[in-house]
């Protein structure tokens, strides 16, 4: 995080627009009329960076999972992007080789926790305690060090965000996503995807569903082809001219742009993010 520009702070809105807004453009919409440095900044999480640049950060929640993590390496590999794939550490525990071929093949390993409990209830002290052994222990398991943190449905307090990144890793959220957390087409989860992603955005996608304990009797858990999804989300990208990259790649030398916490997907669940 040496020497990373200073942060541009938005409204959600301006991040989450219909349709969704240029890169480049939201030092035009800035909330607070000035960059604002880390030690302040790192109370939000990162959305998204402001680039013209035709290029995004493509991200897997929830896994590894034995079956869809390798299906969606295969395709990677194929298109020759690359993705952050933010683990769960009960997860990569139970599969270290999937952790080791991730960090093998140029992707970026980072944490999205032990299992999916949310961080809001938890208290800063053992929120901090838990992220700390899981980094620990997903860094040993993949010989790649850890430095992003992405919190279970994207909640957290400014309180918390600050003490994560007292730990070395930064909070990082996203600025569009396929809704792939219920059962759907491949080609209608893929199309919510594109339709989501915008220079310097952060797309979030899942190669397994960390909390299946909270489908609703109505709804169908994920059954669909999470590869095929990431073989058309790739063929979209290059077809509007954008490259798939990690999101330390994506922040590299870029302004990042930070919101609020999406806590509100704690608050109901029309919307959550699993």
């Amino acid at each position: 995080m040496v020497g990373r520009p200073r942060s541009l702070i938005v409204r959600r809105r301006d991040i989450e627009s219909d349709p969704r807004p240029q890169g480049g453009s939201f030092s035009s919409v800035r909330w607070v009329p000035f960059t604002v440095p880390d030690a302040v900044g790192g109370a939000l999480g990162v959305f998204c960076v402001d680039t013209t640049d035709p290029v995004m950060g493509l991200t897997y929640d929830d896994g590894p999972h034995p079956d869809h993590t390798p299906r969606i390496l295969d395709v990677l590999a194929a298109h020759d992007a690359r993705a952050t794939f933010f683990v769960l550490a009960r997860q990569a525990r139970s599969h270290p080789d999937l952790m080791r071929r991730i960090a093998r093949e140029g992707h970026e390993v980072a944490l999205h926790g032990d299992d999916h409990r949310s961080i809001l209830t938890m208290s800063t002290h053992d929120a901090v305690a838990m992220i700390r052994a899981c980094a620990r222990e997903v860094e040993g398991l993949s010989g790649a060090p850890v430095t992003l943190y992405r919190p279970p449905y994207g909640a957290h307090t400014p309180r918390q965000a600050l003490a994560i990144r007292r730990l070395g890793l930064e909070v990082v959220l996203w600025s569009g996503d396929g809704l792939d957390w219920l059962d759907d087409e491949e080609d209608a989860i893929a199309e919510r995807a594109l339709t989501s992603t915008f220079r310097g955005g952060i797309l979030l996608m899942h190669d397994d569903r960390g909390d299946p304990e909270t489908i609703a009797a109505d709804e169908v858990a994920p059954a669909f082809d999470r590869g095929r999804v990431t073989e058309l989300i790739l063929t979209g990208l290059a077809a509007r001219g954008l490259t798939a990259t990690s999101v330390s790649a994506l922040l590299a030398n870029r302004v990042p742009v930070r919101s609020l916490a999406k806590d509100r997907a704690m608050q109901t669940r029309t919307g959550a993010r699993p």
